[in-house]
């Protein structure tokens, strides 16, 4: 019998309290332990005793950022992990296939389907999908205050969804003060000092749900993409972002510089420090940034399949 144990974030966009009662009458052949930690410390221990009791299988419901925070305890192990989306961009979720009905997801655990997937460790901290510094730092990080501080606008990422993204990329963009960051890059396919807009770094293609700014890297190769977003012009950088919303890849931008690599400095030449985003959250803030490959180093479930079930709302229907 497998043990799979459940961490359900009843902060996410799209929880539901019905969702427990679905995953038993799916998994109801298997060892389900349902976790809703009351903070950090408590999330580490459980994850700590799940480590040492080799448990088959972890079940994060929630976004991307609850799956980040598993991830940097299991990455590494034989556990592996089944994003299920209750979040607002379902980042790592879509990508692995795992926006389809509930049930269809979930029987990815029972029929062993899984695959390895790389990391990105930044600074120590590993990282599953997309991140950087700039503009998309401070979206993530005006989303998250006003998440933890209003209940209120919970409600209205859930009436949004990833469109919110959108609207506060759109805001940044629009303020009177656009940041810019001078930076010094070090790699091999590319070294020297920049004035930048943003940083990206890509372990897929898409991010915030639509944006598809690196349709060529993937998860799987042993490399990530890198985005220097260079633009000193304001309408011509809202003009690149707007292409890209729409699908289009800037690939005869000068100022949308762009690459594959395994390992990559970055140096922030700047008083103050930068604040490094991934996975929808804040990894961190500092003057330098190491980030590498970790190939094959996360476990996930995934059940991509040509009978897979149509895709349903990311809250699976749940009210």
């Amino acid at each position: 019998m497998q043990t799979i144990s459940v961490y359900i974030n009843q902060n996410a966009s799209h929880a539901s309290h019905d969702l427990k009662h679905k995953i038993e009458s799916i998994l109801f052949r298997s060892n389900l332990q349902f976790k809703q930690p009351q903070d950090f410390e408590d999330l580490d221990q459980c994850l700590e005793r799940d480590i040492d009791a080799k448990v088959d299988a972890i079940v994060s419901v929630g976004g991307d950022g609850t799956a980040n925070t598993i991830i940097q305890k299991i990455a590494g192990t034989e556990i592996g992990l089944l994003v299920v989306p209750g979040g607002t961009a379902n980042d790592l979720a879509h990508e692995l296939g795992n926006h389809q009905s509930l049930q269809n997801v979930l029987q990815s655990i029972r029929n062993k389907e899984f695959k390895k997937i790389d990391l990105i460790k930044i600074n120590g901290r590993f990282m599953a999908t997309n991140g950087g510094i700039g503009f998309g730092g401070k979206v993530a990080q005006k989303i998250n205050r006003l998440r933890a501080a209003y209940p209120l606008f919970k409600k209205v990422m859930n009436l949004s969804g990833s469109k919110i993204y959108s609207l506060f990329v759109a805001q940044e963009l629009l303020s009177l003060h656009l940041d810019r960051h001078r930076i010094k890059v070090t790699s091999k396919e590319l070294s020297g000092v920049f004035d930048v807009a943003a940083l990206f770094v890509n372990n897929q293609s898409t991010v915030a749900g639509k944006f598809e700014l690196a349709p060529f890297t993937a998860n799987n190769d042993g490399r990530f993409n890198v985005i220097l977003v260079t633009h000193q012009n304001r309408a011509q950088l809202i003009n690149c972002v707007i292409k890209v919303s729409m699908g289009h890849f800037p690939e005869n931008d000068p100022h949308f510089i762009t690459f594959e690599t395994d390992k990559i400095e970055i140096e922030s030449l700047e008083s103050e420090k930068s604040i490094f985003f991934g996975d929808g959250e804040i990894l961190g803030q500092g003057p330098k940034w190491e980030v590498e490959v970790v190939k094959d180093s996360l476990k996930v479930f995934t059940r991509c399949s040509k009978n897979a079930d149509l895709p349903l709302p990311q809250n699976f229907g749940l009210s």
